[in-house]
């Protein structure tokens, strides 16, 4: 294929806008095919990867907040460094495990950030991807948590839970779309009891402990 749909939306949408964006790739090839897409394009931007020297990795942090619009960048994109200059996110790639995800918002929604951010999610209709983010958009609501409650939920299903294991357990068994939809309706009321069951204790918390547990 020359060109695959998420590409171009994602081209038409650096194309008409001019905040500092973020896009998250989880695999090399899918980095490398970006740079080429954006290039072509003529849309300026920077690389960060976790193969990069210090010195390459300080530039592409300079470069992104002085001169372009976006950075590519891997998994490991701006850790450990101060980017909240930047106020958008597009997962290209959506990681099976909600921990990843947060940790990518992580990097521009914390303290000193300014902005409202914005998080774009791309999956193609009928993927695994679009299944994952039915769950965690439509049914925790995972986007508007406080960074470190999905740990809590996660670990409130099963002391043994791992998301990523088990959506790729539904995806292998389950080939027929009715089969695939209730399974991964199964799992989303699972994640949902769990969130319950979070907010529940935080609510008898805060009620017990008061302004101290707020401190």
């Amino acid at each position: 294929m020359k060109q695959v749909e998420k590409a171009k939306v994602l081209v038409e949408m650096l194309s008409k806008s001019s905040q500092k964006t973020l896009v998250f790739t989880t695999h090399k090839a899918t980095s490398t095919y970006l740079a080429q897409t954006l290039l072509a394009a003529n849309i300026p931007f920077a690389e960060f990867t976790g193969g990069m020297s210090l010195k390459q990795k300080d530039e592409a942090i300079a470069a992104f907040r002085d001169t372009v619009s976006v950075l590519l960048a891997s998994e490991t994109g701006g850790e450990g460094r101060n980017i909240q200059f930047a106020n958008a996110i597009v997962n290209y790639d959506l990681p099976w495990n909600p921990m990843k995800i947060e940790q990518r918002i992580g990097r521009i929604h914390r303290i000193g950030q300014t902005q409202d951010v914005f998080i774009f999610n791309f999956c193609l209709k009928g993927s695994i991807e679009e299944y994952i983010l039915r769950i965690l958009h439509d049914k925790i609501n995972m986007f508007e948590l406080v960074v470190g409650e999905i740990e809590t939920i996660l670990g409130n299903v099963d002391d043994e839970f791992d998301f990523s294991e088990i959506v790729m357990d539904i995806w292998l068994k389950h080939q027929v779309k009715p089969e695939l939809d209730t399974a991964f309706e199964q799992l989303a009321d699972n994640l949902l009891k769990a969130k319950n069951q979070y907010q529940q204790i935080q609510e008898l918390d805060e009620q017990i402990f008061g302004e101290d547990f707020e401190a």
